[in-house]
């Protein structure tokens, strides 16, 4: 996968042309997976990220980086690949992080109700 400051990873994703830049994408925060996900058919990885990054995706990852993850920005990094069918590698991914660490990343997950400080770094 390539990896990027969050800055230089959208810059990446410009779409030119109309072209759609489909895969999957990991986010990292101080080297730590936070977040796997892959873009919907017919949307560009950027367009993705952007939702995530503004809070607009309706997501724990989305009100977490809009939110208090905000001010630690230089602190992401996103990692993606290029495929054809991002659920499915999303799906073996996410099968893989949690048979290696016994879970999911922690905003691939819903927040446990008594978690205090789950928007916490």
């Amino acid at each position: 996968m390539n990896s990027q400051p969050l800055h230089s990873a959208l810059r990446s994703f410009n779409v030119q042309d109309g072209a759609r830049t489909s895969g999957v994408y990991e986010i990292y925060r101080n080297n730590e997976l936070i977040y796997i996900g892959g873009n919907p058919y017919f949307s560009n990885i950027r367009d993705c990220l952007n939702a995530h990054f503004s809070g607009n995706d309706g997501l724990p990852i989305g009100r977490y980086l809009s939110g208090p993850g905000k001010r630690r920005w230089k602190n992401i990094t996103v990692r993606w690949m290029t495929c054809i069918n991002p659920p499915e590698i999303v799906y073996y991914l996410l099968e893989e992080h949690q048979i290696r660490h016994g879970s999911l990343p922690v905003y691939n997950n819903a927040p446990s109700p008594d978690a205090r400080d789950w928007d916490s770094d």
